[in-house]
């Protein structure tokens, strides 16, 4: 990867080496198993420090009395690479961070594997330190005099620190270099605060929320710099509802690393959450320079843009999406919702359909597809869909409503009313509903019911013109001029300009010419 020589990398702002461990604490393989022990309560851990100091053992007599550092970790890798073949997985399972199944499995990710080398180090007592970059952690031989980054994740590859720098979606600030937040050598409970940061992202995604946040909480207590610990827990924090707390931290993630793409497109979802939408556009749009790859940031750009009303907006960003991910149902519908919004149904009507062909699970997409149907007076179709949608969703008072008017377009009367029943069970206070089955009992001739209809609607909504004007002609059908009287009247003063203003008038005059 090329990096311009303006860049200020670790070696330009080098600390001073910080391995040094306490005899009187517990040493990290240790510590490590204890922390896993919490996990997997059957571990004998002295049994797996047994089979640790094996290990040891077989490198300390590889090594002889070899000095040279290129030698030293050819040789430690060697030995867990090639001869014990210890793999590397690109996973954040339990199994894979936590020593005793690293050792058990010879299986590990960056963080197993590296707690697994940094033990042996310790053991060895060669100046071998961890080193984290965002999402990540690798480790690094550092006498003073040589210095070698160690890439567990490649057999223990040399990788220059000018690699982890543009990472997409990882970058590291320029600033965040100089101050040592990242590139630099860990101290051992830097180390350790990796376990509990991604054990806590484990706990998150298992939905053990209250877990997650200890474990997070113990990290940032070890490693206060992390910007990719206090994004993580504010992602915990807007699972609890706490949009606050999860601002700060997302605000305090960017502080220390403002080039950390997630810290800003979790910011930007909370605004979006508060629809404070000007703010989400710009965070998602700062998430997207940094990592212009980001599918999701793509996504709820769009729904933020479509928020605002530009539809327009919402359909280049769906699409980048889609050119991202061309298996992302969601953007598809939401960007035939746009399509929708922008006049142009047909366009709207392909991507429902692409998007139930590759999710005809999500029966949203149905109720989208239906309303759509609908609006086009395909109403068999509409009915199909919206009837799919209520299967999955019986409690929903609008699905029953937009299948109503679907029945009622194909003058299907009797199932409109069965739907608009249903309706008003559901959501009992909607004047608009009571207005229109009003109008279908009228149509079966049952003018009394329609009288209750109309009546419940202008007592929910007194200022609808055309409740009064319909509940006038149907006092005029029950023989009832003088109330009919009364309803035409509101009516014209609600509505004066009426196209039907004129025959509503000549109505009042023979009313009143027959009192």
């Amino acid at each position: 990867m090329r990096v311009t020589s303006l860049v200020l990398l670790a070696e330009d702002v080098r600390p001073n080496p910080v391995w040094e461990i306490n005899a009187q604490e517990t040493g990290l393989a240790r510590t490590a198993l204890q922390i896993a022990q919490e996990s997997y309560s059957e571990i004998d851990v002295e049994q797996y420090l047994k089979k640790l100091d094996i290990i040891i053992k077989n490198i300390k007599t590889s090594l002889r009395d070899e000095t040279e550092p290129e030698q030293i970790i050819k040789t430690i890798n060697i030995v867990l690479f090639n001869e014990l073949q210890f793999k590397y997985v690109q996973t954040g399972e339990l199994e894979y961070l936590s020593l005793n199944k690293v050792l058990d499995t010879k299986t590990g990710n960056c963080v197993g594997l590296s707690i697994l080398y940094l033990s042996i180090a310790e053991e060895l007592h060669l100046p071998i330190y961890g080193v984290s970059v965002p999402e990540h952690i690798f480790v690094r031989y550092d006498d003073g005099d040589f210095r070698r980054n160690i890439e567990t994740g490649y057999e223990g590859m040399a990788t220059p620190d000018s690699y982890y720098v543009h990472m997409p979606g990882k970058r590291i600030s320029q600033t965040s270099i100089k101050n040592g937040y990242y590139l630099k050598n860990l101290t051992t409970n830097e180390v350790i605060a990796d376990i509990y940061l991604n054990r806590s992202i484990i706990q998150k995604e298992k939905g053990n929320i209250n877990a997650a946040l200890k474990d997070i909480n113990q990290a940032i207590q070890l490693h206060g710099n992390d910007a990719v610990a206090y994004c993580n827990r504010g992602v915990l924090y807007e699972k609890m509802n706490d949009r606050e707390r999860a601002l700060e931290d997302y605000n305090k993630a960017i502080a220390l690393n403002h080039d950390y793409a997630p810290a800003y497109y979790n910011r930007g979802s909370v605004y979006a959450s508060m629809e404070v939408v000007d703010r989400a556009i710009m965070d998602y749009s700062k998430a997207l320079s940094l990592d212009p790859s980001s599918t999701l940031s793509y996504y709820n750009r769009g729904i933020a843009f479509k928020m605002i009303g530009r539809a327009d907006l919402a359909i280049e960003d769906m699409s980048s999406a889609i050119s991202s991910n061309p298996q992302f149902a969601a953007a598809y519908a939401q960007r035939g919702l746009a399509y929708a919004e922008s006049g142009e149904p047909e366009k709207a009507l392909e991507d429902f359909n692409k998007a139930l062909e590759l999710d005809p699970n999500n029966t949203e997409i149905y109720m989208k597809r239906g309303i759509l149907h609908a609006d086009a007076q395909r109403f068999d179709k509409a009915i199909e869909d919206i009837t799919i949608f209520i299967k999955f969703t019986p409690g929903n008072s609008f699905a029953y409503y937009i299948r109503a008017k679907a029945y009622r377009g194909k003058g299907d009367i009797e199932r409109a009313m069965e739907d608009y029943n249903r309706v008003l069970e559901l959501s009992p206070r909607m004047a608009g509903v009571y207005f229109e089955r009003g109008q279908m009992q009228n149509q079966l001739e049952r003018h009394e019911d329609a009288l209750a209809d109309f009546n419940a609607s202008i007592e929910l909504f007194p200022y609808n013109p055309f409740a009064y004007l319909h509940r006038g002609n149907t006092y005029k059908m029950l023989g009832n001029n003088k109330d009919a009287l009364r309803d035409y009247l509101a009516y014209l003063k609600l509505n004066p300009n009426a196209p039907d203003a004129e025959e509503v008038k000549r109505a009042i005059e023979d009313i009143k010419n027959n009192l």
